[in-house]
């Protein structure tokens, strides 16, 4: 609900240590580490980088396609997101359960689970539309999950889109090296534009 497909963003790369050009594994330091309710983007589990010489081609085909090409699609000729951008729920340390699609967390030191909404501080809506017909609670993308804890560095990121978001629920916790940068600024349509 947050954001509407061809939404247009700036997304601050130095908040979390912004990589340095051709040295991907070299990050510069972060200006702060990763809060509650930002929204950020993630490079996706999905997606594997094509090998040498395709590497070197992927930037210019998606650049030329508008996104809309890859040198590497999936089995079905599709293109495979390179990014994906989620809701940052649970902090290294946290134990997080969810249950009819709202995320629940026991903060270290805390003795009770509090709703996401009360820890996060940012006003979002969530969609949480009813499963169809026939679809059990043990599936994925049911809106409940056991209890979870983070390790060190690890966040548990969930799209707005409940029903329909691929995130941590299937497909783990987030290592802080997979976070590229924070959303900070829609600015295109300018009707919705501002602050996220």
């Amino acid at each position: 609900p947050a954001l509407e497909p061809k939404d247009r963003l700036l997304v601050s790369t130095l908040s979390y240590g912004g990589r340095v050009p051709f040295l991907r594994s070299l990050r510069l330091p972060a200006l702060r580490p990763p809060a509650r309710g930002d929204v950020v983007v993630v490079e996706s589990p999905a997606y594997a980088p094509p090998a040498f010489p395709w590497s070197a081609l992927e930037p210019v085909v998606r650049f030329l396609s508008l996104q809309r090409a890859s040198v590497a699609p999936d089995h079905a000729g599709r293109l495979i997101p390179r990014y994906l951008i989620k809701r940052v729920i649970g902090l290294p340390g946290d134990t997080v359960r969810m249950s009819g699609y709202v995320a629940y967390i026991l903060a270290p030191g805390s003795r009770d689970f509090v709703p996401e909404r009360e820890l996060l501080g940012t006003a979002y809506s969530v969609r949480t539309e009813k499963l169809p017909e026939g679809w059990t609670e043990d599936l994925p993308f049911s809106g409940s999950l056991e209890p979870l804890t983070l390790g060190q560095g690890e966040y548990f990121l969930l799209g707005d889109n409940r029903p329909e978001s691929s995130d941590s629920r299937s497909w783990g916790p987030v290592d802080t090296g997979k976070l590229l940068g924070r959303a900070f600024l829609r600015y295109w349509p300018v009707a919705r534009g501002g602050r996220l």
